[in-house]
């Protein structure tokens, strides 16, 4: 039998980065890196050939099938709490880190929200972190090549979207502020295309679930409007980004392209979806098209405080005339005055 450690230099070597660059990606320490790769560690950790693995964009069945060669297991639900473990440790430095859809754009989502830190997003509707956990695994996702992979895939990514928004009301309870600006047009888009009429009718428990979407960002605002602000500006921004730990020394800004078409074939897979930067520039030249949203505030009707913000959201529902369902999901929430979500 050949021992990991030769599989592991050849991945390394292939991915063109270094020990540190992996330490770094996958929360995998370097002295337990440099010890695998000398044949110091016989029986490494399923958690940790997993987490390197998956720093390197491998697919969970390709993943499986180095594990068996060593006569390990295929991954299953047990593995995850460490795989969540060595994901909070990842560290995020580099002028350009790429950032690939599928499971790796979750588990790093994830790991930022772990930094903490107050919060920019400039998006189309208020944030993702705000969808119910039900309406967020129904999005278009591709398949694995076997279905042990793809049973595990499902199973993985509901559990990494529990880790992201556990995280997110850990920052909460911490008085993190978050703020959010999204372009008038693109909001009143969002809105008709979830909840208008065809929307209702094509199918009405995804309908139910953006209702509850919405209820979520705007409950979020009416009880804390000093920590969730929600702007709506007249201006549309050409990227979507959020910058975490916006306000610290060691801002990191995440730039997430917009995918105009879901995908279903094995070559669309593994698409770089965006990347993210430490780079002080960088994060300057988002930070200045902040202030460019900041300047295109819309003070109409004030919809720009948290009584506003809420007023639009229910007036777009009206439009529709399902003003009534969007109360009673808000309604719900209002009973409490901590934080929670549908």
């Amino acid at each position: 039998m050949r021992k990991f450690s030769e599989t592991l230099s050849i991945i390394i070597e292939s991915s063109g980065l270094n020990l540190n660059q992996i330490s770094n990606v996958s929360g995998i320490s370097n002295a337990y890196l440099t010890k695998l790769i000398k044949g110091n560690i016989n029986k490494p950790g399923k958690d940790k050939i997993a987490s390197i693995l998956l720093a390197l964009n491998y697919s969970l069945a390709a993943i499986n099938a180095i594990l068996a060669e060593y006569d390990y297991m295929p991954l299953n639900r047990h593995d995850i709490p460490e795989i969540l473990n060595n994901n909070r440790r990842r560290k995020f430095e580099g002028r350009i880190l790429p950032q690939f859809d599928n499971i790796y754009f979750e588990l790093l989502m994830a790991a930022l929200e772990n930094i903490g830190g107050s919060k920019i997003l400039v998006k189309h509707r208020p944030s993702g972190i705000f969808l119910p956990s039900e309406l967020y695994i129904m999005k278009e996702f591709p398949t694995e090549s076997n279905s042990e992979a793809d049973r595990f895939f499902k199973i993985f990514t509901e559990e990494v979207v529990a880790e992201r928004k556990a995280l997110f009301l850990e920052n909460c309870n911490r008085g993190y502020r978050y703020e959010t600006y999204m372009c008038r047009k693109c909001l009143e888009e969002s809105l008709k295309r979830h909840v208008g009429p065809d929307a209702q009718q094509m199918n009405p428990r995804i309908f139910d679930l953006y209702t509850k979407f919405y209820a979520n960002a705007v409950a979020a605002s009416l009880k804390a409007p000093d920590q969730h602000l929600h702007r709506i500006v007249k201006r549309c921004s050409h990227f979507q980004f959020q910058i975490q730990d916006a306000d610290g020394d060691a801002s990191k800004v995440s730039y997430t392209s917009m995918r105009r078409h879901d995908y279903e074939e094995v070559c669309d897979q593994f698409t770089l979806e965006s990347f993210l930067s430490d780079d002080p520039a960088i994060v300057g030249l988002f930070k200045n098209e902040v202030e460019h949203c900041r300047a295109a505030i819309d003070h109409s009707a004030d919809c720009h405080t948290a009584e506003g913000f809420h007023a639009h959201i229910r007036k777009g529902f009206a439009a529709f005339g399902v003003e009534d369902r969007f109360d009673a999901a808000l309604s719900e929430l209002m009973e409490f005055s901590d934080f929670r979500f549908h």
